[in-house]
């Protein structure tokens, strides 16, 4: 749409009302756009619709322009993409409501002659029908009351003090040793694998009274609890015309390197030509914010294996562990290729990165995969619709066009992939927060980067976790004495580094309300139950907090790391230095590195050891860890049981880069997102309805502020 013409006519009518003033007024001025002005807005405006004051003040430099009238020209803008996005999103829900009473018409024409399946006699009579939903009324109007009654408890006790942190000291993670103190709740887990009834509290929202927002809904039903219909022949068929097109797409958008990409205004990140991806291929999507980009990474893995871990779901999310929170293959196709070289899977897929800040995004994907010739294969994925799956979120908040690798195997068992990310984004159904706005709009969140960034860090980590017959010369094996306690140690920091990663999405996420600081972004309170195998059962509460800091992202991870002054930020040091008591290299960056630490602690009924695994790449890091009783760490170091039964409940810190563009700086740019989340375990398997989760909550939040007003001092970002 073009919007130019209407401001433009507009300017021409007032000024045909001032000519006729007869000159009793002073003729205004009217400042009209150059179509090069007008041109570049358009170009900037498609890439990042909300530009901070720092982006207008450049833009407004570059096209001579005052930075209110780059303000205000974006404020129209989107007042008027706006208008258009809704016209045409009532005009899909319009034809979407037809459908639907077309739906119910045949649903009631069927109910009327409804037959029972097992005899084929008649279904149950109208007497039947009313008394069940006679019962169906009652359970609402007793659900009802309780949510009434759970929430007026929870706000009769909404306003508990603040507890002091080091009355709680060890707050993060599981031990073979549960707390049965009756003053604080009980942190450690235990052996049982046993799932709790829920209590009355987690059956309705969970409210305080100093939280800004309402309770989330709740969790959508497991995908492996969720009843998948069998494709029918013309689904089929319509879904393996779809993969080809999307084989077809990608490959032809590799190929035009120089016609179809271009560099982004924003950051110099390569990136689609909107005008002619329009002209070359089939529009999918258009009420949206497009995303794309591009990236070639050269990796150390064989293009077999690459090619089975992109098709099987659960090897995919174990690849890619800081991204790919969930996957699950829902269909496998059959290949109508007579060569039996492509094959297509129907993919289910969550992907969240970084922050509870950050939006997840879910798609339902048809991946294909096609041999394009001798030692070169395509894998393209591409957005497809399945009925009666239920999603986290009520709405899809994006759709994947043709997008894909393109894998080339190399000499040495190198591979070379090249990588090409391409969605549509509705931003305004769910708005990123501020703070990590600039790095999602200029690519570096789910962009081709992240992917290519991850993958060569993961198959790094396989290399050096695996195959390895003596103990290199790079690692410190301190208390570590064999290879198999190398390898058990190794397994426990990645399952570690996954589930401090899958809890940054923090299902039934609550918010506190934000601090006074603009950089900050509040305490965001997360409650589960948890039955899942490597973490303890038992009612779990975790929370997070984002900030920005003024900084690169590599001195916050220094710093981070650096034992000298971990006692004075971790409360589990109890204030005492540690020391390291065995590391492994996970990289060929030596400061990869999974360890365990043991803090200088006298009394031996609070000794413990922590365990610590961490990475930095050209992105930002993560620094995770989890605190572990001396038998349990004895049994990890020795590679005498199986690392998986080891139940781990981490902590730690995730880093990145802030997205801004920032010229004459080191890789990472000069500002830092860091992101503080906590875990504590409440209660073990067998916990009290009457839990008290206002105390759990205030004491996370409390560990929380004061852990990140210590790094802050320290790093002397007041």
């Amino acid at each position: 749409m073009d919007f130019t013409r209407d401001d433009n006519s507009s300017d021409e009518r007032e000024n045909d009302v001032d000519a006729n003033t007869n000159n009793r007024h002073e003729k205004k001025g009217y400042h009209r756009h150059t179509n090069e002005q007008i041109h570049r807005l358009e170009t900037y405006f498609k890439e990042c619709p909300h530009p901070d004051e720092f982006q207008r003040r450049l833009l407004g430099e570059e096209l001579n322009l005052k930075p209110k009238q780059i303000k205000f020209w974006f404020q129209n803008k989107r007042t008027q993409a706006k208008s258009h996005n809704e016209k045409a999103d009532n005009a899909a829900l319009k034809a979407e409501n037809i459908k639907i009473r077309r739906e119910n018409e045949s649903m009631e024409d069927a109910l009327n002659n409804v037959v029972c399946p097992p005899c084929g006699g008649r279904g149950p009579g109208r007497e039947d029908q009313l008394r069940h939903l006679q019962k169906l009324r009652a359970q609402n109007a007793y659900l009802k009351d309780e949510y009434e009654r759970v929430s007026n408890y929870l706000k009769q006790y909404g306003g508990h003090s603040m507890h002091n942190v080091e009355a709680t000291p060890y707050l993060h993670g599981p031990s073979n040793h549960a707390s049965t103190s009756k003053n604080r709740p009980a942190l450690y887990g235990t052996s049982s694998n046993r799932l709790p009834e829920p209590s009355s509290i987690f059956r309705g929202p969970y409210t305080r009274g100093n939280m800004n927002t309402t309770a989330p809904p709740q969790p959508r039903k497991p995908l492996e609890m969720q009843n998948f219909q069998p494709l029918s022949q013309l689904e089929k068929i319509a879904m393996l015309e779809a993969a080809e097109k999307a084989v077809s797409e990608v490959l032809s958008l590799i190929q035009m390197d120089d016609t179809m990409w271009k560099k982004s205004s924003i950051d110099d990140r390569l990136v689609i030509d909107p005008g002619l991806y329009e002209k070359y291929f089939t529009k999918t999507n258009t009420n949206g914010r497009p995303e794309s980009s591009k990236d070639v990474v050269v990796v150390q893995m064989d293009a077999g294996n690459l090619i089975d871990i992109f098709l099987t779901a659960e090897k995919w999310a174990r690849l890619f562990p800081t991204i790919v929170n969930e996957a699950k293959t829902i269909h496998v196709l059959d290949s109508v290729d007579h060569r039996g070289k492509t094959f297509s899977r129907v993919i289910y897929e969550q992907l969240h990165i970084l922050s509870p800040l950050v939006p997840p995004r879910e798609f339902m994907i048809l991946r294909t995969c096609q041999q394009i010739e001798d030692n070169v294969w395509m894998i393209a994925d591409v957005s497809c619709h399945l009925p009666n799956i239920e999603f986290d979120l009520s709405f899809p908040i994006c759709t994947k066009r043709p997008s894909g690798v393109l894998i080339q195997a190399l000499p040495h068992g190198f591979s070379k992939v090249t990588w090409i990310e391409h969605v549509v984004v509705n931003d305004n159904r769910v708005r990123p927060h501020k703070l990590y706005r600039d790095l999602l709009y200029g690519g570096f969140g789910y962009g081709a980067r992240r992917w290519t960034v991850t993958l060569e860090r993961t198959c790094e980590r396989l290399i050096f976790s695996t195959s390895v017959p003596a103990l290199p010369n790079n690692d410190n094996p301190g208390v570590v004495q064999t290879i198999r306690g190398r390898n058990s140690v190794m397994h426990l920091g990645e399952r570690m580094l996954r589930n401090f990663a899958w809890m940054m999405k923090m299902v039934n996420k609550l918010d506190f309300s934000p601090q006074s600081e603009t950089n900050n972004s509040g305490i965001r309170i997360g409650v589960r139950i948890n039955n899942e195998a490597g973490q303890p059962p038992g009612l779990i509460v975790c929370a997070g907090s984002s900030l920005s800091l003024p900084l690169p992202p590599v001195q916050v991870y220094d710093f981070l790391k650096n034992l000298e002054v971990r006692h004075q930020w971790d409360v589990l040091c109890h204030g005492n230095p540690a020391t390291e008591a065995a590391r492994f290299v996970t990289g060929s960056n030596p400061r990869n590195t999974v360890s365990f630490l043991e803090p200088s602690i006298r009394d031996i009924n609070t000794k413990l050891m922590i365990l610590q695994d961490s990475f930095k790449d050209a992105l930002g890091g993560m620094v995770a860890y989890a605190p572990m009783d001396l038998n349990t760490a004895c049994a990890a170091i020795s590679g005498d049981i199986d690392p998986t039964t080891i139940p781990i409940l981490p902590s730690g810190f995730m880093i990145s880069r802030d997205g801004r563009p920032s010229e004459g700086e080191a890789e990472g740019g000069s500002y830092t997102l860091l992101t503080v989340a906590f875990q504590i375990l409440v209660s073990g398997p067998s916990y009290s309805p009457d839990t008290n989760l206002e105390v759990s909550a205030t004491t996370v939040n409390t560990l929380i502020s004061s852990t990140v007003q210590r790094i802050k001092a320290m790093l002397k970002c007041e």
